[in-house]
């Protein structure tokens, strides 16, 4: 009974574990890569990641695999509303490899990710981090630079999500800093227009639409550490902790280039929130990239701009987000569970708000 009991307890912390588990350091802008040179070595996998990390103490490696398709790495859940009833399979790779070394004062990684996206567009994401002060200060620069072929020729988008963090370890148990900037040079010739009559070279460098993007994300925690006043089997208490944090997020669109065969036009932007993932190469459109789910912290997103051109006009777009999530965290020898209900508030705005048809 008692083997059995052991049994069911390990079944229950594995089931709670299992949503922080991921194949490797690549969620799609390398920002998890700033935990690197702290992990042990571990294997790690589920249905669209897997990837190992291995090496002494004073040197990391880690390499891994995954897909980018309805969670799991090959996929065949769409014909893409084509005449055929044939299904298209999906399998949209990402590689990842990081190497790191930790000296007495200072440590440091350098990463890369290749994420193939598109026939017409894939990415690639050079990572670099560094911890000093004992892993009190960590820091972290992704660099994603999309490069388009095919349809998306002369098309190029560099974004980045550089990350720091510090533990005071005092009053504040922790502060973050996101700072985001993106742009966008969508080349648009291959599709062909008229302008007074000319017609365009598909493959003329003189036709796209620059635009470019830029924000802040900080966040304040703090730590309270409390005891059960009911003690468990072996007269301990169960520790347990109150962890509220703060979070404020800016995000703007910033002027937009639109060269016509050399006619150039500036106007407001109207994407916030410009990442080298987001780029669509069927629509030559840049989704809005955040993927905010409901959760603690929680910050709404925005539909995507469907083209260049744009049906949803809403130019010198802004987002302002607070969210004000409040944590609650029991752990014990055997599970862990964590609450974190949260009031956020999201605001967007702009100038010149249309929608046309």
């Amino acid at each position: 009974m008692i083997k059995l009991l052991k049994t069911y307890r390990l079944i229950i912390f594995m089931i709670l574990i299992s949503s922080q588990l991921y194949g490797f350091y690549g969620d799609g802008g390398g920002r998890s890569f700033i935990d690197f040179l702290m992990d042990m070595n571990q294997f790690r996998g589920r249905t669209d990641q897997v990837g190992v990390l291995l090496g002494p103490s004073n040197y990391r490696f880690t390499v891994g695999f995954s897909g980018k398709t309805s969670g799991i790495i090959l996929d065949n859940w769409t014909n893409d509303y084509k005449t055929t009833p044939k299904l298209t399979v999906y399998l949209r790779p990402g590689i990842t490899v990081g190497f790191g070394m930790k000296t007495a004062n200072f440590n440091f990684g350098l990463g890369y990710q290749f994420r193939y996206l598109h026939k017409d567009y894939q990415v690639h994401t050079p990572m670099f981090t560094f911890t000093a002060l004992d892993n009190t200060l960590r820091f972290n620069l992704p660099i994603a630079i999309g490069v388009g072929s095919g349809n998306a020729k002369n098309t190029y988008i560099v974004s980045t999500g550089i990350e720091t963090r510090y533990y005071p370890k005092w009053i504040i148990d922790q502060i973050r800093l996101y700072i985001f900037y993106g742009y966008a040079r969508i080349s648009y010739a291959k599709y062909g227009f008229k302008e007074e009559n000319l017609q365009i070279d598909e493959n003329a460098k003189n036709v796209y639409k620059a635009m470019s993007s830029l924000g802040f994300d900080l966040r304040l925690y703090f730590k309270i550490d409390k005891e059960s006043r009911k003690q468990l089997e072996g007269g301990k208490n169960l520790p347990f902790s109150i962890e509220p944090y703060f979070r404020f997020l800016y995000n703007c669109a910033l002027r937009t280039l639109e060269n016509q065969g050399g006619r150039h036009i500036r106007y407001g932007g109207n994407n916030y929130d410009i990442n080298a993932y987001g780029f669509d190469p069927d629509s030559l459109g840049v989704n809005f990239s955040s993927d905010e789910k409901f959760s603690g912290g929680y910050i709404s997103s925005f539909p995507q701009i469907p083209n260049p051109q744009g049906q949803n006009n809403i130019t010198d777009i802004y987002r302002i987000g607070l969210a004000f999530p409040v944590g609650f965290r029991v752990q014990s020898e055997y599970y862990g569970l964590y609450l974190e209900p949260s009031l956020s508030l999201t605001m967007i705005d702009g100038k010149n708000i249309s929608i046309s048809g």
